[in-house]
């Protein structure tokens, strides 16, 4: 049986937040990230958003934040960074913007995805960004996120379906979440494993990692009496 998680919830204030985990539970999500504490509603995964300015911006954060942070998300502004963050094993999960122009749009291309393969990182998409009500802006978000995501699907990235929600009327019921990505030409089963398999797998591996037994992949410490 299928978990669901929204691993991108963005609350503006502390009543929407109460409502908001409230209304995810409900809609039947067991778990949700978010980059703030919550009251004790539903299984809340810390997750931090990074706009690193440049390549040393992000190695400073991702040494500050690592061992504190279950997810950690980069939002690529520049080429640099995003060949930063796809060979840094300490990246989660890597975004892309989609309203840059034309000329200066960032996409994942071959090279990046196969360094992303090769560190672990996946790729994220917020369906936030395909709620809007201008059919022009709509159609373009569409091709800038499909172009990406069609790479990271083929390079066999983890991709992560996630809502990016700021109230609950922004929150969408798993099945629904996962229909919406039939937009960006992904059939169903796969976008379920986008809300389910793929986000709940990294958070698991990544609260392991957080262990004070944690040392290395496959290497743990074990108490005796």
């Amino acid at each position: 049986m299928r978990e669901f998680i929204d691993l991108s919830l963005r609350p503006k204030d502390e009543t929407a937040l109460e409502l908001m985990l409230q209304t995810a539970k409900t809609l039947g999500y067991s778990t949700v990230g978010l980059e703030k504490t919550g009251p004790d509603v539903i299984d809340v995964v810390h997750r931090v958003d990074l706009h690193p300015r440049n390549q040393n911006d992000l190695g400073k954060q991702l040494r500050k934040l690592r061992h504190s942070t279950e997810v950690i998300v980069v939002h690529c502004g520049s080429k640099s960074v995003a060949r930063q963050a796809a060979h840094d094993h300490r990246v989660d999960l890597v975004r892309l913007p989609v309203d840059l122009d034309t000329k200066k749009r960032l996409y994942l291309d071959r090279r990046q995805a196969g360094m992303m393969r090769d560190s672990g990182a996946g790729f994220e998409v917020c369906i936030k960004d395909l709620l809007v009500d201008d059919r022009h802006l709509l159609a373009k978000r569409v091709v800038a996120i499909k172009k990406s995501l069609d790479i990271a699907i083929k390079h066999g990235l983890p991709v992560v379906a996630s809502s990016g929600a700021e109230n609950r009327y922004g929150l969408r019921d798993p099945q629904g979440l996962a229909s919406l990505m039939s937009l960006l030409g992904v059939d169903i089963e796969p976008a379920l494993d986008m809300v389910s398999t793929n986000p709940m797998r990294l958070v698991t591996a990544n609260r392991e990692k957080l262990k004070n037994s944690y040392v290395l992949p496959g290497v743990w410490v074990i108490e005796t009496e």
